[in-house]
């Protein structure tokens, strides 16, 4: 669902340098505990398992509402006189069980989402049928069975359904054993309106005409699967559709939209021929189908149904008038993502959210290695190092959680769905395939989905397979990457005659600098042939090197950890800056501006690098450039020496203005469109008159000509526009917004009226989020817009109306989706106020609150601490 041979080297015991020691006695690292250590699950009782479901259901999409039949084939493996499923919002009307002649007692726990049926007399070992009679509801958020309302073809107005179960919603549509360990066949027949197409996850067995304008359609059975991949669509759909080898490959679009779907159907068919040699396992379905719905979820783009992906149209459809280059790079990224999923996590599932990541980690990963074969000039690695940066800075602070991480029941599997899990994971699977081989590492998986298809695992499972056909294990420091959480610190010093490394802990916050120790593999340039050392706390590396020597850490940046220089050896590896590669020129960006706030270098530091890196041509290094300004500018909110720092990343986006200015050039690569937006976006935010004053000029001519601007243009000019509205530009915004009939552009519009600066047009904007008016999936969003300009004021609003907000964001989603508001808060006085609302939310779903409390803590800090020096700096360093 959606956040390399080795040369030879002496190993040796050897004491940090004195720039390197802590300021305080370091105690004795600890190293990542055993998977044995975990806590059990809270989860239902093995007594009884399901072996095949056979439902009927039947959608009153108009009444939000459906009635569902249901035999469950299940097997008493142990005497019980009770049968235990999970069932959440479910009203049951019969229930009755072969070989007995007396209906079971029926005993619902809301809090826990099961009912249990219980006999008078306990069930003796062997197979029986439950038969369940239910009705349900359709919810208006995507969770369980959901309708989604659209604009359709004449201006009609449509509802379509769709489902979405994971993490533990399948409960929502269907009694059931709703955990990801447990594994059985599904039989779906529909009663729906006979005019409209109905989808699921297997092709349509058969067609039969019902009562009332009804029609029976029956699917395949599927092969053994979990509850969580459970797919049904109902709606006016049109479908495009080749086939690939055995296998029909389809997109599903409300009717009107095939055309927008062509280029996400030729990116299927491109990648499952790839996939099914990469695997050694071909795809086993006989079709793989890709819906797009309208609108947005607060939670996820899309998500891995067996044969049946869902999306919503952003993530899956190309607008040639309105989508942009970034739209089409999104669009088939997600594409690759999961389609892995159909091997890892649908093929194979991990045993529990325990091992989620497995499942994540691995198609994030797997998504940027697809991409790159297919379209090395969208350099796919070197943008992923954003996402990466992300996870760090979260794994760097209180409250972060290793990637394979305790939980306790799937009220808290949700905890599991964030950078950690996705970013951290598919780094580290990364590093561990640059580690062994990809060849060896392939053949691992390989071996790993063969041995395990239509079945359960947990993590070790991979590593195993991994080692057997590995000369270098990888079990001991896939165990100190993915058990204990946290950043390895790798820091290299120079004598005259050798280079060595040594590793600490990086920590942004005191409870994060506790010692821990990684076995980590390092690969370092500049000392003639690539020096490929496992470094540890323990286990430090010394090679001997020639005393002008320059070596280059992390060399390529496949590794997992920040690394620190020696001042002599800082002053030399920034000096070289111009000829580095593009992944080094971003290693050096990223981990200047870390190293810089968390006080293990001057943050001025990221200064001067930002001075070589403006004349920077890899664009993706710009990029990254640019996001490290505005991220900077953004801990400047409400202080007096903002505009020194502005007119300071100004100078440095200049040469890129320069070069890219507004408007496509002939032939230009096709990452330079996604640089130029970032680059406009971020000198509006410094300021820029000359930027916010064409945009105003374009945004008049796109109001007189609605055709005038297309795809990204389009998108910047309504951005800086949004950002810089008067009421009069702001009025404007909202008609657009209300007679767009384009989900995605829509979605856009909506969102763009939260992003104001003036505090009274947020306060329109957060009131418009409570009317009927912006559809339901989209004003959670307008709310987050206004959220990253006034995080206290969004904060306080949906506090104020909670009910209201809550009904807006699916269940799952909610604890996040509160705290996520205050995240880029610099003010303290929101502190006692995230602590308060931490108190009135599940114990389960309070990790979310306590990252963003850590978050705000660290900004604070910074800003006090870190921001005078930088303010000196410019001071004593104009231009």
């Amino acid at each position: 669902m959606k956040f390399i041979p080795a040369a030879a080297a002496i190993l040796l015991a050897v004491s940090a340098p004195a720039w390197a020691q802590p300021a305080k006695p370091a105690a004795k690292a600890v190293s990542a505990p055993k998977p044995a250590a975990f806590p059990p699950h809270v989860a239902l009782p093995k007594t009884v398992t399901p072996d095949r479901y056979a439902i009927t259901i039947r959608p009153s999409a108009d009444k939000l509402s459906f009635s569902g039949h249901e035999d469950i084939a299940l097997t008493v493996r142990t005497a019980t006189d009770r049968i235990v499923l999970n069932a959440a919002d479910i009203a049951f009307q019969k229930a009755a069980l072969s070989g007995q002649s007396a209906a079971p007692k029926v005993e619902l726990d809301k809090e826990q989402q099961t009912a249990a049926f219980v006999f008078a007399k306990p069930l003796a070992p062997g197979r029986y049928t439950l038969s369940l009679d239910y009705t349900g509801v359709i919810y208006e958020q995507a969770s369980g069975l959901f309708a989604l309302d659209y604009t359709g073809e004449g201006g009609k107005k449509q509802r379509a359904l769709f489902t979405q179960f994971e993490n533990s919603d399948a409960r929502r549509f269907i009694p059931s054993w709703d955990e990801p360990g447990v594994k059985a066949v599904y039989a779906l027949t529909v009663e729906a309106p006979a005019g409209e197409m109905a989808v699921s996850n297997m092709p349509v067995a058969s067609t039969a005409p019902s009562s009332n304008g009804l029609q029976t359609v029956r699917f395949a059975d599927t092969p053994k699967m979990n509850s969580y991949l459970l797919f049904f669509a109902l709606g006016d759909f049109e479908r495009i559709h080749k086939m690939v080898g055995q296998t029909d490959v389809g997109v599903i679009v409300r009717k009107g939209k095939a055309a927008q779907a062509q280029f996400a159907l030729d990116a299927a068919a491109e990648i499952l021929p790839w996939y099914n040699d990469y695997f050694g396992t071909p795809y086993p379905l006989p079709k793989l189908d890709f819906i797009a719905g309208p609108g947005q979820s607060q939670f996820f783009a899309a998500m891995e149904n067996w044969g049946a992906i869902y999306y919503f149209d952003y993530a899956l459809l190309i607008d040639p008038k309105l989508s942009t280059e970034q739209d089409k790079q999104n669009v088939y990224v997600d594409i690759a993502h999961e389609m892995a999923h159909q091997w890892f996590g649908d093929l194979v599932t991990m045993a529990w959210w325990d091992d989620l990541w497995l499942n994540e980690g691995f198609a994030s990963w797997m998504e940027n290695k697809t991409t790159d074969h297919f379209h090395p000039e969208w350099k796919i690695w070197l943008q992923t190092k954003a996402g990466e940066q992300n996870a760090m800075r979260t794994d760097a602070r209180a409250g972060t959680h290793p990637v394979i991480t305790p939980i306790h029941d799937v009220f808290a599997a949700a905890n599991a769905f964030d950078g950690i899990t996705y970013e951290k994971g598919h780094s580290v699977i990364h590093m561990l395939e640059t580690y062994v081989g990809e060849d060896v590492f392939r053949q691992g998986v390989r071996n790993y989905i063969a041995h395990h298809a239509y079945g359960n695992t947990v993590t070790d499972d991979l590593w195993t397979e991994i080692d057997k056909v590995s000369p270098k294990k990888i079990t001991g420091i896939a165990h100190d990457f993915t058990l204990q959480a946290g950043v390895p610190l790798i820091s290299a010093a120079k004598t005259p005659d050798a280079v060595t490394l040594t590793q600490g802990r990086f920590g942004a916050d005191e409870a994060s600098k506790a010692p821990r120790s990684w076995r980590t593999p390092v690969v370092v340039t500049g000392l003639g042939q690539p020096w490929r050392p496992v470094v540890s706390a323990d286990s430090s590396a010394f090679k001997a090197a020639k005393a002008d020597a320059t070596p280059l850490i992390n060399a390529g940046q496949t590794g997992y950890f920040r690394s620190r220089y020696s001042p002599e050896l800082e002053t030399r590896v920034v000096a070289a800056f111009p000829s580095l590669a593009g992944e080094d020129q971003l290693g050096l960006i990223y981990d200047s501006r870390a190293l810089g706030e968390a006080g293990y270098a001057p943050l001025t530091d990221f200064l001067l690098i930002a001075r070589k890196a403006q004349d920077a041509h890899e664009t993706v290094v710009l990029r990254a450039l640019i996001d490290q300004l505005t991220a900077l500018d953004d801990l400047y909110k409400g202080l007096p020496t903002q505009a020194a720092f502005r007119a300071f990343a100004r100078t440095r986006l200049a040469p890129a203005f320069a070069r890219l200015g507004w408007d496509a050039k002939p032939a230009e690569a096709d990452n330079d469109a996604l640089a130029r937006r970032d680059l406009l976006s971020a000198l509006s935010q410094f300021d820029d008159p000359a930027v916010v004053a064409e945009a105003r000029k374009r945004f008049a001519g796109l109001v007189a000509n609605p055709d005038g601007l297309r795809g990204a243009n389009r998108l910047t000019v309504l951005q800086i526009v949004a950002a810089h509205a008067d009421a009069a530009a702001w009025d404007q915004l909202h008609a657009m917004a209300k007679a767009s009939t384009e989900s995605t552009d829509r979605s856009r519009l909506y969102r763009y009226l939260g992003a104001a600066h003036d505090p009274a047009l947020a306060d329109k904007a957060l009131a418009l989020s409570l009317t009927k008016e912006p559809p339901p999936t989209d004003a959670p969003n307008l709310i987050s817009s206004v959220a990253r300009v006034f995080p206290e004021k969004a904060f306080d609003f949906a506090i104020a109306n909670r009910a209201a907000v809550e009904a807006m964001v699916e269940p799952t989603s909610r604890t996040t989706y509160f705290a996520v508001l205050a995240n880029g808060s610099g003010n303290a006085a929101i502190l006692p106020k995230l602590k308060a609302f931490a108190e009135t939310v599940p114990a389960s779903t309070r990790p979310a609150v306590t990252r963003t409390l850590s978050g705000i803590s660290y900004r604070l800090d910074i800003i006090a601490r870190r921001l005078p020096d930088v303010d000196r700096w410019l001071a004593a360093n104009p231009g």
